[in-house]
């Protein structure tokens, strides 16, 4: 069970930041609290953060941290300082956001393949 007090630990996310895909194709993410219990991610076309092509939110409901994204839903298993993992309830991968040393943020994902092996992708986003 977590709390708004909690749920606000969540804020090592907010800001713009700059990664790049698997394919090494750059990506602009900002993130922002939008009400109480609300964290909304707003994906970009471009450096200028001016035209949103997508976007994502995470929510604080009855206790639960839960992020949606197009249709898929995560809840959240672990919200500690500069930390937050996520797991599956209707998606096919779990996904974590680690605050690094250096201001970066980790984010990985794990899901496991077709053969059953754990599959893993990691990405890192840097201050705009």
């Amino acid at each position: 069970m977590f709390d708004l007090d909690r749920f606000n630990r969540l804020a090592f996310l907010e800001g713009r930041w700059i990664g790049a895909g698997p394919d090494g194709a750059p990506f602009h993410e900002e993130y922002a609290f939008t009400a109480p219990g609300t964290l909304t991610c707003t994906r970009h076309a471009g450096a200028a953060f001016a035209d949103p092509v997508d976007a994502s939110t995470v929510t604080l409901v009855d206790g639960e941290v839960l992020s949606q994204w197009n249709g898929f839903r995560w809840r959240a298993s672990a919200l500690d300082d500069g930390h937050a993992r996520f797991e599956p309830v209707d998606a096919p991968s779990a996904f974590s956001w680690t605050r690094l040393a250096d201001g970066r943020i980790e984010v990985v994902q794990r899901w496991t393949d077709d053969a059953g092996a754990p599959q893993s992708m990691t990405m890192h986003l840097r201050r705009a």
